[in-house]
């Protein structure tokens, strides 16, 4: 248990917006995190509006076993910051989706290296890794970024072998990848 008064004044505010009902779904649903205030990402991201960005809170709070902390971290580490290794750690450790989405569409994609780092993560044996790949080439190119031809062939080859493996939330990250690349004129 942390010690550090920023960890305990969050926590302390992510029990006053603690959602019960969302919790409890999110738990019967199988997302067994270790605490889950059932808190919102618009509550998380004012909570983060209010405190400033800092890589070793951030780091400080995905140590927490805490759905919101794990959140609140992607949020509040500085993108500039933010470094290829470090988030090879961090999806090694993404479990549930919806971490997964905050960690893609707010860090992921914002750091440097952000498109070899999700490339490598879609050629990954690992489901979740994948899907944190696809998600974070969608946000990429939803941001306008350009790929090469040889990467726009690499993603239509993974896209393809993920969606035709079956598994159904790694293909569909896939297939908003792919969108995202038809929207972009790419295809």
């Amino acid at each position: 248990m942390t010690k550090d008064p920023r960890i305990q004044e969050i926590k302390s505010r992510l029990r006053l917006e603690m959602n019960g009902v969302a919790s409890k779904s999110m738990r019967d649903s199988g997302m067994a995190y270790g605490l889950n205030f059932g808190v919102g990402l618009q509550a998380l991201k004012e909570i983060a509006g209010e405190t400033v960005p800092d890589g070793s809170l951030a780091i400080a709070l995905w140590k927490e076993n805490i759905r919101e902390c794990k959140m609140l971290a992607a949020l509040l580490y500085p993108v500039q910051e933010f470094q290829p290794d470090l988030a090879d750690l961090w999806v090694q450790e993404i479990q549930w989706p919806d971490l997964a989405q905050v960690c893609s569409m707010y860090l992921f994609s914002r750091m440097n290296q952000a498109s070899v780092t999700a490339f490598r993560w879609i050629a990954s044996d690992a489901e979740m890794v994948r899907y944190c790949g696809f998600l974070t080439i969608s946000h990429l190119l939803r941001q306008g970024r350009e790929m090469s031809p040889s990467y726009v062939s690499e993603l239509k080859d993974q896209a393809q072998t993920v969606m035709a493996e079956g598994h159904p939330l790694v293909a569909m990250a896939a297939r908003t990848a792919m969108d995202c690349l038809d929207s972009n004129g790419k295809e």
